[in-house]
């Protein structure tokens, strides 16, 4: 009878984990077709299929080639080429003659995002399985449930871009890390580096991540004081060498990666070479005899070194940045908090705290078991190593802390169905708190990416713009919603990568800051918000004295500013035939 019973709920495990999955995948492919390419998109396509192609990687190199690679493969699998009689190329050029190809946009940007969907599997099978080995099967189909059902990594999980690859393979080796600390075999640390090699190579920021999470992971080992001191001593020198082999394999990894790249890292089309100069400013003998050494002397994987200082330099440097309605060039320190706060399901928020409480509780209570505190302890070291950041430009950047907190959430939604007191209770919560984060999900489709929780408002643009809201991605919408409008023309300003000529818009004029345009106007909400306080001349604050005819998508405001002198500021009878999208702030 028991055996019978336990069958049956094997079966009723599969059969949700089943539909998790495929509502997920169906969600994510429907809409490859509503999205136009995102900010990002043509490049990471463009470099991967450089690699595929020509064999190089130097279109750009602040981004390693796995992820690019990846969404690269379907389009050239498809037949489809790099133009290589081009002297100099340019990745986004490239990108979007690849998206433009045969004439079939759609279809040749859906063959790219497709390259990541294998990445969300690996996710949701990392999430399932370490949950079940941390709190049993049904936290594990919890946690699938809930993961699968994150808007923003459904939203990123259906672009070309590396944000959804690193938090697939971040987390896999973190938990490779976990069997590492606990049997550090010969198999668990070919796994660890594999592990750690692919995330790597898919963002480079998984160094960052993988520093500060490793050394969570590892307090909590310590902790668990299954040795002593003396007892773990005569285990440094083992240790160490399979360490050594996990990172032998890791470079090998990265070496393949580059396609074996060994050349010389600079060349003579790179001079100045900053660090010679400051070296031996005044030893012109040294400095002629460096510089040969710098462009002679071939290193492995140059590109490699190059792009981790091209991404240093990145996230040091200036560039303007939104929060809150304030534009600064340095970010803030509590950039991602406002962020998760307001982009994450608040359920999964409330279920992600009970887990939490739950993990700690349980230590507290004996079950001296280190493993179950590593997924909050690496929540709270990827959101704290995040905040020094001041290169703030979307949550996507700390998007690998979803899976962890899909754990947390997985058993927080247990502990409810299991509490001992009013057990009617907890399972209403249980089932409530669930189906509210399944709901809110299914209610942004497809607008996943730029999902806001209810804390946002009405207004999100007030809290967030660039990815997060707008990046780029409602073109098509709006050439569609200018078509049902039988607009003749209209004044764009866009913020994105795309081709606005291949967009088949009417015709177009490009609005320019703080030049007054009548007519139609589209301005993405990221211009709009960026430009205003950035801008001496309010920038394109002059159309909020207008009421907005739409709000395109989530991103692009459309707006019918009459003449001056009409006595009638109603758009022309010819635009306004058909229902009319919804306005902003409606």
């Amino acid at each position: 009878m028991d055996e019978n019973h336990n069958k049956n709920y094997r079966w009723l495990q599969a059969a949700l984990l089943i539909l998790f999955l495929v509502v997920a995948i169906a969600r994510i492919v429907s809409t490859y077709k509503v999205f136009n390419q995102t900010w990002d998109e043509a490049v990471h396509v463009a470099c991967g299929m450089e690699w595929l192609q020509l064999g190089t990687y130097n279109y750009e190199d602040l981004h390693p080639p796995l992820a690019r690679v990846a969404v690269a493969i379907g389009p050239y699998l498809s037949g489809i080429r790099l133009r290589t009689q081009d002297p100099n190329p340019d990745a986004l050029l490239a990108g979007n003659a690849i998206f433009a190809s045969h004439g079939e946009y759609l279809h040749n940007l859906a063959l790219a995002r497709m390259g990541v969907l294998p990445f969300f599997l690996l996710a949701t099978w990392t999430v399932w399985y370490w949950t079940r080995s941390l709190f049993g099967s049904w936290a594990a189909v919890a946690a699938v449930g809930l993961f699968t059902s994150v808007p923003p990594v459904l939203g990123n999980a259906g672009v070309a871009t590396t944000d959804l690859p690193l938090a697939a393979t971040f987390v896999l080796s973190l938990f490779a890390f976990t069997i590492w600390l606990e049997r550090p075999t010969t198999a668990s640390s070919l796994l660890l580096g594999v592990t750690v090699g692919l995330a790597v190579m898919s963002k480079f920021s998984a160094l960052l991540f993988f520093a500060a999470c490793g050394a969570a992971v590892l307090l909590c080992w310590l902790c668990a004081g299954e040795a002593s001191i003396r007892e773990m001593i005569p285990e440094i020198r083992p240790r160490l060498r399979q360490l050594g082999l996990a990172a032998l394999l890791c470079a090998g990894i990265v070496f393949a990666c580059y396609r074996f790249s060994f050349h010389p890292a600079s060349g003579p089309g790179s001079r100045p070479h900053q660090f010679v100069d400051r070296i031996f400013e005044n030893q012109a003998k040294l400095h002629d005899i460096s510089y040969e050494l710098v462009e002679r002397t071939p290193v492995p994987v140059p590109e490699f070194f190059i792009g981790m200082k091209q991404a240093g330099a990145r996230t040091s440097g200036t560039t303007n940045m939104y929060l809150l309605g304030q534009v600064r060039n340095r970010g803030w320190w509590y950039f991602f908090p406002v962020a998760l706060s307001v982009k994450t399901p608040i359920a999964l928020l409330i279920l992600m705290a009970i887990g939490g409480f739950a993990t700690i509780t349980r230590w507290k209570n004996g079950e001296h078991d280190w493993r179950i505190l590593v997924p909050l302890a690496s929540a709270v070291a990827l959101l704290l190593v995040c905040l020094p950041t001041k290169f703030n430009i979307g949550l996507r950047h700390i998007l690998p802390i979803y899976p962890l907190l899909s754990i947390l959430a997985g058993l927080g939604v247990m502990q409810l169905w299991q509490v001992s007191r009013a057990r009617w209770l907890g399972r209403i919560l249980a089932v409530g708190l669930m189906g509210w984060t399944l709901a809110s999900s299914a209610m942004a489709q497809p607008d996943n990416l730029a999902y806001f929780n209810e804390f946002a408002g009405k207004h999100p643009e007030r809290i967030l713009v660039d990815s997060d809201l707008d990046w780029g991605q409602d073109l098509l919408r709006l050439s569609n919603d200018l078509r049902s409008r039988g607009v003749e023309h209209v004044a764009i300003a866009y913020n994105g990568s795309a081709d606005l000529n291949q967009m088949n818009l009417p015709p177009f004029d490009t609005l320019v800051p703080c030049v007054r345009e009548t007519g139609w106007i589209a301005i993405s909400l990221y211009d709009l918000e960026m430009s205003q306080p950035t801008i001496g001349c309010g920038g394109y604050s002059w159309l909020e004295t207008f009421k907005p005819t739409a709000l395109v998508g989530k991103s692009i405001r459309l707006y019918w500013i009459p003449q001056p002198d009409a006595a009638d500021p109603a758009p022309p009878l010819h635009a306004t035939k058909l229902p009319q999208a919804r306005v902003a702030g409606h």
